[in-house]
């Protein structure tokens, strides 16, 4: 049975792709703009954002950056918030999340909880080549450890729990799915910044096991491989940024765990979840032109492909993705950035709603 890809489009803005609370955040080399001044600072942001599938939304995004330590000048500020959300055609999300920078960023620990009821659409190509659509209640659970193991390379442990009801139109019954996973996760963080980096590369590899053990239905496992380089343009004024992912599936993955082209922003300008399989690798490119202290522009492109679809003519496809976005600055001490991104995919288009950039 399947989840929603506005689910995991949701839970990645915050929990995988902030730059602030992002899984494979460290503190970077010598980096600058980390740390706000004062002891806390509220940040109220609202959100707006269209998906072709689950209409307009509306909801806030309000966090609060904070330093736990008075003595500890040297972690990066930590943060928690809030995500809540409600759409047109009545999907729901709400979540709290937090990060958290001690011991002059020896220690990372990030966790998040939440509740939302999904309104979504699958497409089957064989035998009826047709759109389902289906709804999804779920609640998440997730908590991730780190510690610096040596110099910049981190080393942790994450646990996330998944609960999920689906209902497909047409079907008189509803499928209920709960996945627990143990992860091992690694980063290699030589970035100038952890907000916004101008110069250097991150590598973070993820190991997820989700063993019967631990009341799953089936025997699974994921990994995932992300690196990505920044590269200072124009007099140190812009970025150049690069990512390349690599999602592998082993064993008996349910829908629910599949990798799905547009949900990890890779690719952007997919926001129908038609492609969909138990491996994902994608490259993307995206030039951040920054006009003015608070206002800026950004041009991407990318291409992403999938294997052992869920509809097979599907593997192997080449997936091309492109685009642009405005951005503002809310935040300057830490180079925070709100903004709003428009990009075409095959067949596909999507708008988003950004806290932060993509990677």
């Amino acid at each position: 049975m399947p989840i929603t890809r506005g689910f995991f489009f949701h839970l990645c803005i915050t929990i995988l792709l902030l730059p602030a609370i992002a899984l494979g955040m460290a503190n970077g080399e010598e980096s600058t703009g980390d740390r706000i001044e004062d002891s806390v600072k509220f940040l109220p942001i609202p959100y707006l954002n269209y998906d072709r599938s689950i209409g307009f939304q509306a909801g806030g995004l309000p966090m609060v950056m904070f330093n736990p330590v008075k003595s500890d000048t040297i972690s990066p500020s930590s943060m928690a918030g809030l995500f809540g959300m409600y759409t047109t055609n009545d999907t729901w999300m709400l979540m709290a999340f937090g990060r958290l920078h001690l011991d002059e960023g020896n220690w990372r620990i990030m966790t998040a909880i939440g509740r939302g009821n999904y309104n979504f659409q699958f497409f089957l190509d064989a035998p009826i080549a047709s759109w389902i659509p289906y709804n999804t209640d779920m609640n998440l659970a997730f908590i991730q450890v780190q510690r610096r193991m040596y110099q910049q390379l981190y080393g942790g442990l994450s646990y996330i729990y998944l609960d999920f009801e689906t209902n497909l139109e047409g079907f008189p019954h509803s499928k209920e799915t709960t996945l627990n996973g143990l992860g091992l996760d690694l980063s290699l963080d030589h970035r100038s910044s952890v907000f916004y980096p101008h110069t250097g590369f991150e590598t973070n590899l993820r190991y997820f096991t989700y063993p019967q053990g631990l009341g799953n239905e089936s025997e699974s496992d994921k990994i995932q491989l992300e690196y990505h380089h920044f590269f200072s343009m124009r007099k140190e004024e812009d970025v150049l940024a690069c990512r390349f992912f690599a999602g592998i599936g082993l064993g008996n993955l349910a829908f629910e765990q599949q990798f799905v082209v547009g949900s990890r922003q890779d690719i952007r300008g997919y926001t129908q979840g038609e492609y969909r399989g138990d491996y994902l690798f994608a490259l993307q490119g995206e030039y951040r032109w920054n006009l003015h202290s608070r206002i800026g522009l950004v041009g991407f492109a990318g291409v992403a492909t999938i294997f052992q679809s869920i509809n097979e003519d599907d593997d192997g496809k080449l997936l091309p993705g492109a685009g642009a976005g405005f951005r503002y600055t809310v935040d300057t001490e830490t180079n925070m950035n709100v903004g709003l991104d428009i990009a075409a995919g095959k067949d596909d288009w999507g708008i988003y709603f950004k806290l932060g950039e993509a990677f």
